[in-house]
């Protein structure tokens, strides 16, 4: 069972880089589900309760970002396993730049670690 990391601390641990901005809003929950990305099963549960931002590019400042609540798989039939992230929105994440140039991002990823 993984544990929830509720510490006070508001800095993101992952960014992603989502031009589409598609991800949706679940009203019922309060949350946000992103598109699909590949993240280990390990790293899913060292984020969990980490925060998340979304950006545009590796330089742009984050448009949405909040804590990790959740995964779920995707459906998509790819090579690697799929997940999309759930979060619960922090407004103070907007703007936020800790990816900006950031080692984490590598060639050609659309996710960066931030640790």
């Amino acid at each position: 069972m993984s544990t929830i990391n509720f510490e006070n601390n508001n800095t993101p641990a992952i960014s992603l880089m989502c031009k589409k901005h598609d991800y949706e809003y679940n009203v019922a929950t309060g949350t946000f589900v992103t598109g699909d990305w590949v993240i280990s099963e390990q790293k899913q549960r060292e984020l969990l309760g980490e925060k998340v931002t979304l950006t545009e590019f590796q330089q742009s400042e984050a448009y949405l970002g909040g804590r990790i609540t959740g995964f779920i798989p995707s459906s998509k039939k790819t090579a690697q396993r799929q997940v999309k992230v759930v979060f619960q929105p922090d407004p103070t994440l907007a703007g936020d730049r800790t990816h900006s140039g950031h080692k984490g991002w590598g060639t050609g990823r659309s996710v960066c670690y931030l640790d």
